[in-house]
């Protein structure tokens, strides 16, 4: 681990140890030894001092480095009606929710010391994540006859710092607070759902009445099951065990086969692995089961885009744009768009992305109108739809757009600079196209070059 290593340095160093030391363009690319005297051949008082500055300058981000071991207890007591096997589940969640609290603490400590940038719900997301349970003991005990049985449980929740960082990655650049919110959401509603069937039970008159509330929480514990199973794959998912996800939420569809989120989710994860076709039919069903469901359609557009369909996928962002015209990509922008506050941006970008690649400029050039227009400052769509004018033959237009890229992101402008070269050969300006050349060029843009020798060529 590397605090383990930052204290072999510092060590030995003291000891003067023996040891030596992608952007679109027009043209397609979217593409020693020490001098220490002790006369005696033992080290000099100083040296012990800096070892011992150095052990206590250390120590605490090696204790950070350490695997946090946290030991909690759940209880949970069953009534009539409840199965032994959900009774357990929910003691279990009570100790690994009490186990959380503390993970939680732990992972923000360390987050502080690496100076991760990190909310405090996405620290508890965070936690969520990384944290692995095992179970030391449970026992069942009876209360009182007639009064159900008491489960009690003991786990071992281990959190490793090594995943840390890559998590916390992964937590900035998908919305998993809110899906982790709702999730829980879901647990405290089948609580309280049950807690007040089991009233229901107690108080119920007749055979019938009692069996019909039997049923309800038969109903309730199998929707309990189905979110702890769409919980694991959500772990899954963040972790990227991709596999493992898709295994998580087809057990949870097992179990609810209306549950729209679990679809959705394993379409996702489908897609993460390539397996196109796969994503397509989750995300249709997802749509069947909730046909408002914007991240459905978006997520499918996206997917019939990477399918080359793009027909199909430009159903599907004006579909969402129908739906919701400040829709936000709930995940991320995308390839080219990776400013996360932009993410409302993301549909029309993708629309007008589809509509180009269809040969509908003016459409095109419609929403990414709109993307602009709603506040996003993103170079790639100055330059895009300044692709789009150039294919218009609006060259001057063109232009404006690749010089407003440049502006935007100076430091990665070397297709823009091709571009806004190619445009200006277009309108016969020879000496601009090849000081544009000349950039994109010296920015290590290889048809930059190849254009300018051309260019050179005509002048």
């Amino acid at each position: 681990m590397k605090f383990k290593r930052h204290i072999f340095t510092v060590v030995s160093r003291v000891c003067h140890c023996e040891a030596k030391p992608h952007r679109l363009s027009l043209r397609g690319d979217f593409s020693p030894r020490s001098n220490l005297k002790t006369g005696s051949g033992q080290a000099p008082q100083s040296l012990f001092f800096a070892l011992i500055i150095a052990l206590f300058l250390f120590f605490p981000l090696y204790a950070f480095a350490e695997t946090k071991e946290i030991i909690s207890e759940g209880t949970y007591n069953m009534g009539d009606g409840e199965t032994p096997s959900v009774a357990e589940s929910r003691a279990l969640l009570q100790a690994k929710r009490t186990a959380l609290e503390q993970a939680g603490t732990y992972v923000e400590s360390w987050t502080k010391v690496e100076n991760l940038q990190l909310t405090k719900d996405e620290i508890q997301v965070l936690a969520s994540g990384i944290m692995e349970v095992e179970i030391l003991d449970k026992k069942r005990t009876v209360v009182r006859e007639g009064e159900g049985i008491h489960f009690w449980v003991q786990i071992k929740a281990k959190v490793n710092p090594d995943k840390i960082e890559e998590m916390a990655k992964r937590v900035k650049e998908k919305s998993v607070v809110e899906d982790y919110k709702k999730i829980q959401e879901a647990y405290d509603k089948s609580q309280r759902e049950i807690e007040e069937l089991k009233k229901q039970l107690a108080g119920a008159k007749g055979e019938k009445e009692k069996k019909q509330v039997e049923a309800k929480i038969t109903d309730k514990e199998r929707l309990f099951e189905a979110n702890q199973w769409f919980e694991k794959g959500y772990d899954y998912d963040i972790n990227k065990e991709y596999d493992n996800a898709i295994e998580a939420y087809t057990k949870a569809i097992q179990l609810d086969p209306n549950y729209a989120e679990a679809h959705y989710n394993r379409g996702l994860s489908y897609s993460s692995k390539g397996q196109y076709d796969k994503a397509v039919e989750d995300y249709s069903r997802a749509i069947i089961i909730n046909p408002n469901y914007t991240d459905a359609y978006y997520r499918r557009g996206r997917t019939y885009y990477s399918k080359v369909q793009y027909d199909k996928a430009i159903d599907d962002f004006n579909k969402v744009i129908s739906i919701d015209p400040n829709y936000h990509d709930p995940m991320y922008i995308g390839i080219y768009l990776n400013r996360y506050n932009q993410g409302n941006s993301a549909i029309y970008y993708w629309c007008g992305m589809a509509y180009y690649h269809e040969g509908q400029y003016d459409q095109a050039i419609n929403n990414f109108d709109k993307a602009i227009s709603i506040g996003s400052t993103d170079a790639v769509l100055y330059n895009t739809r300044g692709m789009m004018y150039d294919l218009k033959g609006l060259h001057d237009k063109a232009i404006e757009d690749y010089s407003k890229s440049i502006t935007l992101d100076p430091k990665h402008a070397d297709a823009y600079y091709y571009n806004r070269g190619n445009a200006s050969l277009k309108l016969g300006n020879i000496k601009k196209a090849i000081s544009d050349f000349q950039k994109a060029c010296d920015m290590g843009y290889e048809n930059g070059c190849k254009n300018l020798q051309m260019a050179l060529e005509k002048r």
